[in-house]
């Protein structure tokens, strides 16, 4: 989209990221102001703030929902989006311009940049304020040359591997592909299934799988083994708010283990691609072998049976090829107990 005298929107690019770019027109004030009305300034589109401002600056409301709207609500919290491609900025710099923060990059289920087959950076999101893309960019130059930077984590990812990328980015494309389309084909079914009900399955694994690190008994979701450096969560409300917690930490590594056990389940990949990165992962024992009855079984983050029970109801009412499909899953799922789910 251009827009006469502003910068012109780049591809995916967040609404937020682009006033940045454009305070120079706009008026920094101005973009401060409106950043500061909202409790999210990249999607909060259907907001009268927003679409009042952005019809002063020349952007009619249908434009900018095209233009900037999500493409899933699975989206981090405005403070919590720190995740982000260096080699994407690197490319925005090089060719001439300011680099900017896409939109997918706030996504919960793509911690992988589908042009470079790369895992996301996380920065301190303590040290990235509006300016975010050009303060990331700095650090790691900074950091390349081995000056003192700002941005200093306390838990540093570890290097993922290229063949666990690889078959993460094969199920982010995979639920891309089912916010995007109300119908998925699945290999092995002879009827598509609803985007939707995929997304309901994936949901609870993920909220299960990325579940935060509370003190015991109720421990970690499979899926955060590489964090065990980090602190433990103190001050949850509920167990609701255990899983929100879960899946609004940006932490790349976690996110595309649970993305490989997700394919596990779905049956996205063969089972002998995920032995050949399972070490790298962290994984417990009892889900080792890829299984999705182990990981139905062993795998879940669930606090009760009443929990177990709101599970299987929205497991039960899925369409019956899709159950079918799913069986070795919810078998395990009916397997499992509050007490062995915590160990």
């Amino acid at each position: 989209m251009k827009i006469s005298g502003l910068p012109i929107v780049g591809y995916d690019e967040c609404l937020m990221s682009w006033l940045v770019r454009s305070a120079s027109v706009i008026g920094e004030e101005n973009v401060l102001r409106f950043s500061e009305s909202l409790e999210d300034p990249d999607f909060d589109l259907e907001n009268r703030i927003v679409i009042d401002f952005l019809s002063r600056v020349g952007v009619r409301a249908e434009s900018a929902k095209r233009c900037f709207g999500a493409q899933t609500n699975w989206l981090f919290p405005w403070e919590n989006r720190a995740a982000y491609c260096l080699l994407c900025l690197q490319e925005d710099v090089a060719s001439g311009r300011s680099p900017y923060w896409r939109k997918s990059w706030c996504y919960l289920h793509c911690p992988i940049c589908v042009k470079h087959s790369a895992l996301l950076v996380v920065a301190d999101p303590n040290s990235i304020g509006l300016q975010k893309a050009w303060i990331v960019f700095v650090e790691e130059c900074n950091g390349k040359y081995y000056r003192k930077t700002k941005c200093d984590l306390q838990w540093r990812q570890p290097d993922a591997p290229t063949k666990a990328v690889m078959l993460a980015l094969r199920v982010q494309g995979f639920l891309t592909a089912a916010h995007k389309n109300s119908l998925i084909k699945l290999r092995g079914m002879d009827r598509p299934v609803r985007g939707a009900d995929i997304l309901a399955v994936a949901q609870l694994m993920f909220e299960n799988f990325l579940f935060p690190r509370l003190r015991p008994p109720f421990g970690d979701g499979i899926a955060r083994a590489m964090q065990s450096g980090s602190p433990r969560i103190s001050g949850v409300r509920s167990i609701e708010h255990a899983k929100w917690l879960g899946c609004s930490d940006c932490n790349v590594y976690s996110r595309m283990t649970a993305l490989i056990l997700v394919g596990c389940v779905f049956k996205l990949f063969p089972m002998s691609r995920f032995i050949d990165v399972r070490m790298s992962l962290g994984l417990q024992s009892d889900v080792y072998s890829g299984d999705a009855f182990d990981i139905g079984r062993n795998g879940m983050k669930l606090s009760s049976r009443a929990e177990i029970g709101l599970a299987m109801g929205m497991l039960n009412g899925l369409p019956e090829g899709l159950k079918e499909y799913l069986e070795n899953f919810i078998n395990g799922l009916k397997r499992s107990r509050p007490g062995l789910l915590f160990c």
